[in-house]
């Protein structure tokens, strides 16, 4: 049995760490390490780290650092990892008892890369929940045997990797970035050989109040264009992009279009609408001017082709409206 890297990032998580590595130590399969790195927290979490570490010397390997965010975190996880695979766990979430089992199961009998479960959703101190399914191809294969991989996701978390895949130097987290996951899954994707797909949701992803993806800064947000910058330039140094143009064209439509305008416009104010979303227009304009004929507009639901819509047509009084009446009923 292989050994298992499972790399933790913990910044000031007192709440949920213990939930977190109560999910880990108990996994079914136990040839793992679990590398712990406290990213320069101030509240209780390095007593909870300790806590564990000395009931679970086989499987904790506990850092302290400096805080350098998360990327650097997890950067640092993966320079101290010896395993032969790679799980990231964001402290603040937790995973089902068979996670490492059933992907790390997936992954040898598939002779694959990346082995991908599903995600279940939750809401911090809501009672609802939802399940994200990923796209499963009809046989196992890479992005170039089908391109519809590429639209899964974008979560480092819910994924085994080998660990050779990181061997690349260009393949590291970006540090000092938000909206990692963006700037680096494509990248992974387009080095793997081969994907496979657990068709269960073992990854359990709690959506917290003050979570950067939630966060309430305007400027945080103009950070998705740079990594849709970076994921581009990526692709066409390998000469690849015009092949990924449609699956990119939906991604930005997913991310920017949808997901960054809605937030963005019900943090503005009137008045600053035209000029706090001018910046993504002004992207998709570059990169992507028709995308309102993009061939995958009809896998959207009802609710995003009506924002899409509303945002390609600058109707953002509307939109900062209606998304705003949707957060209040959610």
């Amino acid at each position: 049995m292989d050994l298992i890297s499972v790399i933790v990032p913990v910044y000031n998580v007192e709440k949920y760490l213990a939930r977190c590595l109560d999910s880990l130590v108990n996994q079914t399969y136990q040839n793992i390490e679990i590398i712990i790195i406290d990213d320069g927290s101030t509240d209780s979490s390095n007593q909870i780290i300790k806590k564990y570490e000395d009931k679970y010397p086989k499987l904790i390997k506990a850092y302290h650092k400096k805080n350098g965010g998360l990327s650097d975190a997890r950067n640092f996880g993966l320079n101290k990892a010896q395993g032969e695979y790679i799980l990231f766990v964001d402290s603040d979430d937790y995973v089902d008892h068979d996670f490492v089992e059933k992907l790390y199961q997936n992954i040898v009998i598939n002779k694959s890369d990346i082995a991908i479960c599903n995600i279940i959703d939750e809401y911090e101190n809501k009672k609802n929940t939802k399940i994200y399914t990923n796209y499963v191809p009809s046989k196992v294969g890479n992005i170039y045997q089908d391109k519809r991989i590429l639209l899964n996701r974008f979560a480092t978390w819910n994924k085994l990797y080998k660990r050779t895949l990181f061997e690349n130097k260009e393949l590291k987290f970006a540090q000092g970035k938000i909206y990692e996951d963006v700037r680096l899954i494509p990248k992974l994707y387009l080095s793997a050989q081969s994907i496979s797909f657990v068709n269960d949701a073992l990854y359990h992803y709690v959506i917290r109040n003050n979570s950067i993806m939630t966060s309430s800064s305007l400027d945080k947000n103009l950070d998705i264009i740079s990594a849709f910058e970076d994921f581009i330039s990526f692709y066409q140094k390998r000469n690849v992009y015009e092949r990924f143009q449609d699956e990119i064209e939906k991604l930005a439509i997913d991310h920017i279009v949808i997901a960054t305008f809605s937030r963005v416009v019900v943090l503005s104010q009137l008045r600053d609408l035209k000029k706090n979303t001018e910046p993504y227009y002004t992207f998709m304009d570059k990169y992507f001017p028709k995308y309102m004929q993009n061939k995958y507009l009809d896998t959207l639901s009802t609710n995003h082709k009506l924002i899409l819509t509303l945002v390609y047509n600058r109707n953002l009084k509307i939109l900062k409206m209606l998304v705003y009446l949707y957060n209040k009923l959610k």
